[in-house]
């Protein structure tokens, strides 16, 4: 039994909003994604590192990028063939990080 002091089989994870820059070096793309970490303290590096292991990663392993929440140039998404390719690209390195914040969640 687990003696955390959250309900059991809830899975802790730590959200980072991600800012992602692929595409052309003189005008590139931007992109923000939802990064999921199983731990706390992320930087830019070691979400980088992330990215090319873990962007293939889906619910529930952790840790993984929450594509549902890619907004491209502010507020676009992308179809499913076209994040298909974002997310092969990604885990090829031929997509950076640019920025990490990390989010707090209100609790209901």
């Amino acid at each position: 039994m687990s003696e955390s002091t959250g309900s059991a089989d809830k899975a802790q994870f730590f959200p980072y909003l991600v800012t992602l820059v692929y595409g052309k070096k003189d005008t590139p793309t931007l992109a923000q994604v939802v990064f999921l970490s199983d731990k706390a303290g992320e930087d830019t590096r070691s979400i980088a590192k992330s990215l090319l292991e873990n962007a293939k990663n889906v619910a529930p392993q952790t840790p993984r990028f929450d594509w549902s929440t890619l907004k491209v140039q502010g507020s676009q998404t992308l179809d499913d063939k076209e994040l298909s390719k974002l997310v092969e690209a990604a885990s090829q390195g031929q997509v950076g990080v640019g920025r990490v914040s990390r989010l707090k969640l209100n609790q209901d």
